[in-house]
Parts: C-alpha cells; sequence; structure tokens
C-alpha cells in the first residue's frame, strides 16, 4: 500500500532521529542480497515512517525471521564460499548474529510504537477503513482514547461523522511515559462521565486498550447494560492478557468482529470484540 492510499491522521511527530530504526536499518547494507530479511526490515521501516509523518500504517502479518530467512542466509553463504569454510563460516557467523538481533528488533516494534508515538494498539489504515464502514456513519463515542488514533482515522475517513474522543489523562502521571500531545481532539474525562455525558448521543460505543491495573472497565460494561443496552459496544485489547482487568474478561460476552485487517503482529494477541 504507498502512501497516497493510506489515512492521514494528522501531522505525525516528523522526528529526524528514530535510533529504533537506525539500528534495524543497520543491517541492510550485510543483507542486501538476501530479499526476504530486506523484505522483513522494510515492512516495519515503512510502519515507522508512516506513523512519523502523520499516517496509518499498512496492516503487519507476524514479525520474525522465519525458517524461510535462514535458509536464504546460509544458502547465500554456501554460494558466495562454495569451497572455502575459512570464509563461509565466519561470514555465516556474523550474519546469524545479526539475524538474532533482526529478530529481537521486529519482534519489540510495539515497543517503539509506545516510545516514540504513544501508539499502545496498532492502528492501520486497513483496520480503521473497516471499523468506519462497520460504523456507517453514526455517531461514536471513543472511551479511553489515548492519544487518539483510532479517532483521527475514524474523523479522517468520514469528516462529517460524529466522532466523540474521550480519555482521563492519567497516563500522563505514569513514570517514562513521553507527553506530547493526543493526535487529534481528545476531551479529558473519565469513562463514566464521558458515558453519562454523550451515551444517549451515540449509536457505538469504543473502548481500545483499557488498562489492566484498574476495574474501570468493569463499570463501564455495568452502566452500558443498565443504561445503554441498544448500543453497540466494541472492545479492542488482548483477553485475560495484556490490556483490561480479569473481572471485564470473566463478566463481558464476546464475539469477535473485524479481525480481518486487526491480527496480532507479535506476541500480544489483541482482537476486536463486540461485548454484551
Amino acid at each position: 500500500m504507498n502512501q497516497e492510499e493510506l489515512i492521514r491522521f494528522g501531522t505525525g511527530r516528523q522526528l529526524a532521529e528514530i535510533e529504533y530504526l537506525s539500528e534495524l536499518l543497520s543491517y541492510q547494507s550485510l543483507f542486501k542480497e538476501i530479499h526476504s530479511v530486506l523484505a522483513l526490515i522494510d515492512q516495519v521501516q515503512q510502519t515507522v515512517q508512516a506513523i512519523n509523518s502523520g499516517y496509518l500504517p499498512d496492516q503487519l502479518p507476524q514479525l520474525s525471521v522465519t525458517d524461510v530467512m535462514i535458509s536464504d542466509v546460509q544458502q547465500y553463504v554456501l554460494n558466495k564460499f562454495p569451497n572455502r569454510p575459512e570464509k563461509g563460516n565466519p561470514l555465516w557467523i556474523q550474519m546469524a548474529e545479526s539475524l538474532e538481533k533482526i529478530d529481537f528488533l521486529v519482534r519489540h516494534l510495539r515497543d517503539a510504537l509506545i516510545e516514540y508515538f504513544s501508539m499502545y494498539g496498532f492502528v492501520s489504515t486497513p483496520f480503521v477503513r473497516d471499523l468506519s464502514y462497520y460504523t456507517a456513519g453514526y455517531p461514536v463515542l471513543e472511551l479511553m482514547a489515548g492519544h487518539g488514533y483510532l479517532s483521527a482515522g475514524l474523523r479522517a475517513c468520514q469528516p462529517k461523522q460524529t466522532i466523540i474522543a474521550t480519555d482521563n489523562k492519567s497516563w500522563r502521571h505514569q513514570p517514562g511515559i513521553t507527553l506530547h500531545q493526543p493526535v487529534t481532539k481528545v476531551k479529558k474525562m473519565s469513562a463514566l462521565s464521558a458515558l453519562a455525558t454523550y451515551g444517549d448521543s451515540v449509536a457505538v460505543i469504543l473502548m481500545s486498550w483499557a488498562p489492566d491495573t484498574s476495574a474501570d472497565d468493569w463499570y463501564v460494561l455495568q452502566a452500558i447494560r443498565k443504561q445503554y443496552r441498544n448500543k453497540k459496544f466494541l472492545v479492542i485489547g488482548e483477553k485475560n492478557g495484556a490490556t483490561n482487568s480479569k473481572d471485564f474478561w470473566e463478566d463481558a460476552k464476546l464475539r469477535p468482529l473485524l479481525n480481518t485487517h486487526h491480527q496480532s503482529f507479535d506476541f500480544i494477541n489483541e482482537q476486536v470484540f463486540e461485548v454484551e
């Protein structure tokens, strides 16, 4: 997917130097003739550069160094030094160690997206287009919107659609958190306050990557069941994993939804659910 096809969510951070990306790209010259490895590096590079420039990236596959890539490197070394093990063995050791480092970097892409862009849940152009189609122009309330990537993407898809993004912004008090501004307008209010204020005026309630450190998501679920049962309630997170409270996952009735273009690229299996 070229840049013209990506959703523009804003200006991006426009960082001139991203240490994570510089480290990954430092391996390009060593693997310049190994197309499978270069393709992996390129996918991650395009993702980081897109977000940095203000675009929601393309969907990602599972990111890792595969057996095929390892085989490609082995064959490259054998072809380069078929009868000279004194040359081939050191090259293989160097490339094998570099593959391990590449594998570590791509598997930890999410950490880099959090560090540089405060993007916890991965928000891609194909997924946001699916979500926009699903909401069908009806008013949407996003709870716990964080830096607002989902709402920004939905607003870009349908500028006339009512998208209300809210967050209590408690993350600003956590140590080591980057404090740059949200990428779109996010109203400062708690999830329950947002429900009380806007719940009657929207058709879809969206909650992505609720923290696993509080039961606020469970209270949201109870409030929706009591007062807004006619609303569609969508949750994005990892069931019994990195997001949401234990009480929420135990109580929520889940139906997987919109996961064609929202699949895990790392060890966190985040999914989209319609919740009752």
